[in-house]
């Protein structure tokens, strides 16, 4: 059973650093113990769901 962080996408990986105000980081903070996870997961998660996933992918399409 594999436990931990899941491997990156490609081979290539960077690091990065987000700055945040502190209101956010707070913010981030709560979320993170209510999800049971951290802050680093939670903004690896958002930035993948930004660049990774359709913008519309539950949209309904407007007939007319």
């Amino acid at each position: 059973m594999n436990t931990g962080r899941r491997s990156a996408v490609g081979k290539d990986r960077v690091s990065i650093r987000v700055l945040l105000s502190k209101q956010d980081y707070e913010t981030l903070k709560e979320i993170a113990e209510l999800e049971r996870t951290d802050v680093g997961t939670l903004v690896r998660r958002a930035v993948a769901r930004y660049f990774f996933m359709p913008s519309n992918s539950n949209a309904v399409k407007q007939l007319g």
